[in-house]
């Protein structure tokens, strides 16, 4: 009969794991230490993995703030910590004030207190947007010349080429291009 109720018991625990019951995610932790031992005079640290991912953190008053760029990838991991070392911010953007995904929020103890999905209302994805993007050869990691962001459910590019402003408004839903103006490009503008 014991051997019975084990039986039991062990398939229900297995059972329960093959559900999906939700697992925790490790919590990502800021190693103060290594930063301390690494920073400069202005409380700022880089480093370069072997595969070219570029790792920047800094230190201000409230918080330790690290991001995260992978040679690949246009989309950059950011993260935000309490100066406890516990994960504060995690999000995704592109370096001209674009954000994307899910961006969670924790408090000093770790617990998650707000998510934010900004690519709520965009069936329109920044994947599509890319594909469109690359056809028309256009640099967005040259921020100082390309700015892309998401407004009234729209998507908003904004780049020069040559001579030329060009302004692109999508519809986030449909994908349908608004708006594709090019203008000249003058001194200051």
């Amino acid at each position: 009969m014991k051997l019975k109720i084990i039986i039991v018991l062990i398939l229900s625990v297995i059972n329960c794991k093959a559900q999906g019951f939700p697992k925790k995610e490790p919590m990502k932790i800021f190693d103060i230490e290594k930063f301390d031992k690494n920073k400069n005079h202005r409380k700022e640290y880089a480093d370069t993995l072997y595969n070219g991912t570029i790792i920047k953190q800094r230190e201000r008053e409230r918080e330790y703030i690290e991001i995260i760029k992978y040679e690949d990838k246009h989309i950059e991991d950011f993260n935000s910590y309490h100066k406890n070392g516990k994960l504060k911010i995690q999000g995704y953007f592109l370096e001209n004030d674009f954000y994307k995904g899910i961006w969670k929020e924790y408090d000093e103890q770790g617990n998650l207190i707000k998510e934010t999905d900004y690519d709520k209302g965009f069936d329109y994805t920044w994947e599509d947007l890319l594909k469109l993007l690359k056809k028309r050869e256009v640099d967005i990691k040259d921020t100082g010349n390309t700015t892309i962001r998401k407004d009234e459910g729209e998507w908003w590019v904004y780049y020069v080429e040559g001579l030329y402003i060009y302004n692109i408004r999508i519809d986030g839903k449909t994908g349908k291009i608004l708006l594709d103006d090019k203008d000249l490009f003058e001194e200051g503008s």
